[in-house]
C-alpha cells in the first residue's frame, strides 16, 4: 500500500489552494500529476510547471507509468495528483494501492450530484470509491486543510 504525503482527486490539478495551502500543509517537496492527457502536452506542462511554487519540483507522468516511477519510490514529502474519479480507477488497474486518497474539487456536469461544497461525483463514481474503501483505501472529501475530512459514509444519501 502507498502512502503520500497527500493523494487528491482534483479536477483543477495544480492550482491556487494545492499551491497556497495543500503544499504548506503537506511540506510536499515535489507535486506528482498522474494524467494520460496532460503527460503528452507539453505545452500544457509547462504551463503547470509556471504554477508550482518555488522549491517545488512538478512531475507529469501517464497512468502506464505508475508501477516503474512508484516502484522503492519514497513519497512522504510528495502529493500526488490526479484530475477525475476514472483516472483513479485506471491507476488501480496497474496494482497499486494508495493508503488514503482525498477527493477534492470536482466540477459538476451531466449526471453528477453535489455531494459537499464544490465536489461532485456520479452515482458510479461514488459506488466505485466505496468499493476502493471496501479493498482499504481510507476516502474522504476535503477541499481546503481547515475543513474537517468528511466520509464517503456521510454522502452516501445523496444517492
Amino acid at each position: 500500500m502507498i502512502k503520500a504525503g497527500l493523494v487528491r482527486v482534483d479536477s483543477r490539478l495544480l492550482h491556487g489552494q494545492v499551491v497556497t495551502r495543500w503544499i504548506g500543509q503537506t511540506n510536499a517537496k515535489e507535486v506528482i500529476i498522474f494524467d494520460d492527457a496532460l503527460a503528452s502536452d507539453d505545452f500544457m506542462i509547462e504551463v503547470f510547471q509556471m504554477a508550482a511554487p518555488s522549491g517545488v519540483t512538478l512531475i507529469v507522468k501517464s497512468i502506464d507509468e505508475i508501477p516503474e516511477f512508484l516502484s522503492d519510490r519514497g513519497l512522504n514529502n510528495s502529493i500526488i495528483l490526479f484530475k477525475s474519479i476514472p483516472m483513479v480507477l485506471k491507476a488501480m488497474t496497474t496494482g497499486i494501492k494508495f493508503e488514503r486518497l482525498q477527493i477534492g474539487g470536482i466540477g459538476g456536469g451531466p449526471d453528477r450530484t453535489v455531494v459537499f461544497k464544490n465536489i461532485t461525483l456520479t452515482k458510479d463514481e461514488f459506488d466505485e470509491l466505496i468499493k476502493l474503501q471496501q479493498d482499504g483505501t481510507d476516502i474522504y472529501l476535503q477541499t481546503v486543510p481547515e475543513e474537517r475530512e468528511v466520509k464517503l459514509e456521510d454522502i452516501k444519501n445523496k444517492f
